[in-house]
């Protein structure tokens, strides 16, 4: 059994790769199957991996990037992973390797590599892997999960940004009753990795920061992303995203 890991990425995300590909090697030192970079123009080599830079050209807006990448996948079983999760310790293959095969004996349409806040879940023959029962919340994230390569490709529509994908998607699973499961809440997760991520809008996570310095990452030039600061979100910002989500939907 194989599949294919597909990393959502875009040109302006370039200066993470080395770091992104460095963690994976490292933490996945036998991985020798196909991944796919999702790129706009540019190329990009990491020794001692097999990496395929889609080059979609500038399509204008993620949902089309994504999309586009996607089809250049060739496989149906896909492993998605941002690129901004970068690896925080050894995979655990076993592991991984016993959750794609409960993937694909129970034909799902995903298998989400973390455990999250959902409605209501079913037991499995496996007790570290819960079914989601839909309707629920987050029925569609951006987490590290096995797809379905068709089923991720309808998650995400053209004119869409991550956030908006993720709102919207979630309803078009709900809609579509998609086969989800994922890990139960004390099973260990397979691969490591901050669930926000390195960056937020852009700018570098704190959390990220000391774990890059921890790891001897010392050459980084921080300071031209920034260091994303917490500030409250004002009415302003609150009218823009409902604005955004209002928006998407009309479209």
């Amino acid at each position: 059994m194989n599949y294919t890991i597909f990393i959502s990425s875009a040109d302006s995300y370039s200066d993470l790769w080395p770091i992104f590909f460095d963690l994976f090697k490292m933490h996945w030192p036998d991985f020798k199957r196909n991944i796919y970079l999702n790129t706009e123009v540019k190329d990009f080599y990491h020794e001692g991996l097999n990496i395929t830079c889609t080059k979609v050209g500038k399509l204008g807006s993620f949902g089309k990037t994504f999309r586009a990448g996607l089809k250049k996948v060739p496989m149906e079983d896909v492993m998605l992973i941002m690129i901004d999760y970068l690896f925080m310790g050894p995979v655990n293959i076993l592991k991984l390797t016993e959750y794609f095969k409960f993937f694909k004996k129970e034909n799902l349409d995903t298998l989400c590599l973390v455990h999250q806040n959902y409605r209501e879940i079913g037991n499995t023959i496996n007790a570290d892997l819960e079914r989601v029962i839909p309707p629920s919340k987050d029925m569609f994230s951006f987490q590290i999960a096995f797809w379905n390569k068709s089923t991720l490709y309808e998650m995400t529509l053209p004119h869409e940004n991550p956030w908006a994908s993720e709102w919207f998607g979630t309803r078009r699973a709900n809609k579509m009753k998609i086969k989800l499961a994922c890990l139960s809440r004390n099973a260990q997760r397979p691969i490591l990795y901050d669930l926000a991520g390195c960056l937020h809008k852009g700018k570098w996570l704190q959390s990220a920061i000391d774990y890059l310095n921890i790891r001897g990452y010392n050459n980084i030039e921080f300071e031209k992303r920034g260091l994303y600061e917490e500030v409250p979100n004002s009415l302003k910002d609150r009218i823009k995203v409902k604005w955004m989500l209002i928006k998407c939907g009309l479209m």
